[in-house]
């Protein structure tokens, strides 16, 4: 079986190899600079009734320390103008909960939000669904667990069986390893608990070990795919090294054991999917280094193919669009609206951070 990578044999480019994609405007969603809370990460960003929803987390010091808390615009006409800030949970003045990070998904016509609750940083205590009010996008209602202290980075999926598939992870407790795993919604009733499956078994004498292991999913019927970050440590640290991919062929009951992407993927979030006309994609740092975040690139398959066999740039260096601020582009998410790839992330100029996105016709690409 072909592993869903980049194809072997195929030379994969140089940074100054990599096109743009043609007709791709760069917009700026949330402007830190004008923000009282200039720490902003993980994007996430879905479409619903013609609209886009974007969404972020903040804290008022640094990650997940002070407060802590969700917060979004939302877009009427395809990305081009931002509402005002609406908050879906938290508060400042609130040391002692952090919201971390958000999931939007759509599910019955309806918004909701997977959304972890952490005592501070790696202490996760529960995943918790979320929904939108009707009459304004302020505080969201809080509608059940679904599970324990996992973290998801990126929206569940609905799979052909009727159930929601989300790929999460567990931080290091005690121990226990840091390790990713997927949870699945019980059918269409998403407020009961998910029971959750693990890529491996982590307490296993020859269980991989994976730094971050933040996870994204692609799903093709029975089919899945699950990219899972690593980071590559300092000081030589034997347990780090290039991110992995793993595979299901039973809508994620059980698990290939893990391989080696073999694209210069760097240490930080990837996030994949599949267009509607039946192409994979990729989004990802290009290695350049630990923590070197200055190439955000995508990468595509052929129609109904999983080896990836293009790469496209989307952000490197300053953005002209931004009066050249930026050079740090990461965690994306996206989604498609209308004919247009809309991908969310986090800019970083110095020590603010803004949300950006990339707005991209899919005919060109």
């Amino acid at each position: 079986m072909r592993l869903p990578v980049w194809k072997e044999g195929l030379p994969y480019p140089e940074p100054s190899e990599m096109p743009y994609p043609g007709g791709m405007t760069r917009i700026l969603a949330h402007d830190g600079r004008r923000d009282l809370l200039p720490f902003l990460h993980d994007c996430t960003i879905t479409s619903h009734g013609g609209k886009l929803y974007l969404g972020w987390y903040n804290s008022t010091d640094a990650e997940i320390c002070g407060s802590s808390l969700i917060r979004g615009r939302y877009s009427e006409d395809g990305g081009e103008s931002w509402s005002e800030v609406f908050n879906v949970v938290g508060e400042i003045g609130s040391a002692e909960e952090h919201f971390v990070p958000a999931s939007f998904f759509v599910h019955e016509d309806k918004l909701f939000s997977l959304i972890t609750e952490m005592g501070g940083k790696n202490l996760s205590i529960s995943l918790d669904l979320f929904e939108a009010p009707q009459s304004s996008l302020d505080d969201w209602r809080r509608v059940s667990v679904i599970s324990g202290g996992f973290l998801s980075n990126s929206p569940p999926i609905l799979m052909d069986t009727g159930d929601y598939i989300a790929g999460v992870w567990m931080p290091l407790k005690g121990e226990t390893p840091a390790f990713p795993a997927v949870l699945i919604s019980q059918g269409a009733d998403i407020a009961k608990p998910w029971r959750s499956s693990f890529l491996y078994d982590p307490l296993a004498p020859d269980a991989v070990k994976i730094r971050c292991p933040e996870i994204t999913l692609i799903v093709q019927g029975s089919a899945i795919t699950a990219y899972v970050r690593n980071d590559k440590g300092k000081h030589g640290d034997p347990t780090s090294g290039a991110s992995f991919v793993f595979t299901s062929e039973d809508y994620g009951e059980s698990w290939s054991k893990p391989a080696k992407i073999s694209m210069p993927v760097g240490n930080c979030k990837m996030f994949a999917g599949i267009l509607s006309d039946g192409r994979r994609y990729m989004i990802y740092n290009n290695d350049q280094g630990y923590f070197k975040r200055g190439l955000l690139c995508m990468a595509l398959t052929e129609p109904g193919e999983v080896e990836y066999t293009k790469v496209y740039k989307l952000f490197e260096g300053g953005a002209p669009e931004f009066d050249g601020r930026g050079g740090t582009w990461f965690y994306p998410c996206a989604c498609e609206q209308e004919g247009f790839l809309y991908i969310a992330l986090t800019m970083q100029e110095n020590r603010v951070r803004s949300a950006v996105v990339a707005k991209i016709p899919l005919d060109s690409l």
